[in-house]
């Protein structure tokens, strides 16, 4: 089959045509294309190096109720507020005066969506706790009231040591199963076993992200006193729900005393893992004690100073032997 000069455009050039007779030279040169780059974003102003670096934080508007659900105080809290700092704003209005009980005043987290509450401590951040809040239902809130647990849970009665405790509680396994389990409370945590010899204990939660809850809610138990122990983190961040809340049973008496327990346990965490609660106004300027510094550079008189060479040379031939420059001897 024989092509025809109109065909040879339609077909493709045969890999065994014989290339073009010129030279590699003579090939004419493909023009570059220019590549558009996209455009380089500035870099703010704050982060540049030498500026100052300003934190925008952000203020809200929020209730506290005072005593009861029946009165309340509106209070700017931001990422650095603390249970004290609002206790001590709403002081300042003269709204706590000619209230007639024992103990302190402290902010209680009310968390309605689970029917339980639990004193928050003056060095705790606000915004911590309402992190775990559920952002859809926004029924939480905070109130300040009177309780005899406020001098517990004060800075000074921060305890040395993590407490520790064990003893037979009711414990709520599913919805309205109760077991009853050895719990043992050690190094921070809770732990479950069916017998106090711990053979089959179980770890249960660690107070580095859990705390003691007095549950209000009317709860079917099998004793009197009910308290729970909740993860202050979101529950979105626990694969199986079930282990973000476990509930308690047991007497009244020895109920107390495991949520001062639990209570106590929890601030020494708070304590050895956030020193940032305890101490918000470091000055950052200057260095920490036990920090690596820097001596300071002394400066040497040049008539004292002979000079140096950037790089030692041999017999001052800055040339490679077999060189032209080199020198020959």
């Amino acid at each position: 089959m024989h092509r025809t000069s109109e065909d040879h455009g339609k077909f493709p050039k045969s890999p065994l045509e014989p290339r073009s007779a010129r030279s590699s030279g003579e090939h004419e040169r493909v023009p570059r294309t220019s590549i558009q780059r996209p455009p380089v974003p500035q870099i703010p102003v704050e982060h540049l190096p030498g500026a100052a670096h300003v934190v925008k934080s952000e203020v809200i508007q929020q209730r506290v109720f005072i005593g009861d659900m029946q009165r309340f105080n509106m209070v700017e809290i931001g990422s650095g507020t603390t249970a004290g700092d609002v206790l001590a704003m709403v002081e300042a209005q003269g709204t706590l005066k000619g209230w007639v009980g024992s103990g302190g005043w402290m902010l209680w987290e009310v968390a309605q969506d689970f029917g339980m509450e639990r004193p928050i401590r003056s060095f705790e951040l606000l915004s911590d706790v309402q992190v775990s809040w559920n952002k859809d239902k926004m029924i939480n809130t905070f109130i300040l009231k009177l309780t005899p647990l406020a001098p517990l849970l004060s800075r000074s009665a921060i305890p040395s040591s993590s407490p520790t405790m064990s003893g037979y509680v009711e414990w709520e396994s599913k919805r309205g199963k109760w077991n009853k389990r050895w719990l043992r409370l050690r190094e921070h945590s809770l732990w479950l076993s069916k017998r106090d010899n711990g053979k089959d204990e179980v770890f249960l939660c660690s107070l580095s992200n859990f705390d003691a809850y007095s549950v209000t809610r009317l709860y079917k138990a099998p004793k009197a006193f009910v308290f729970a122990v909740k993860s202050t983190d979101n529950i979105s961040f626990f694969e199986n729900t079930a282990d973000y809340l476990h509930v308690f049973s047991c007497v009244p008496r020895d109920g107390a005393v495991w949520f001062e327990k639990i209570l106590l346990a929890r601030s020494y965490v708070l304590h050895q893992e956030r020193n940032i609660l305890f101490n918000p106004k470091v000055n950052h300027t200057s260095a920490p004690v036990g920090a690596l510094s820097r001596s300071g550079t002394r400066k040497t008189p040049s008539s004292h100073r002979g000079p140096q060479a950037l790089v030692a040379v041999p017999n001052n031939d800055v040339f490679e032997p077999g060189s032209l420059l080199h020198k020959h001897t």
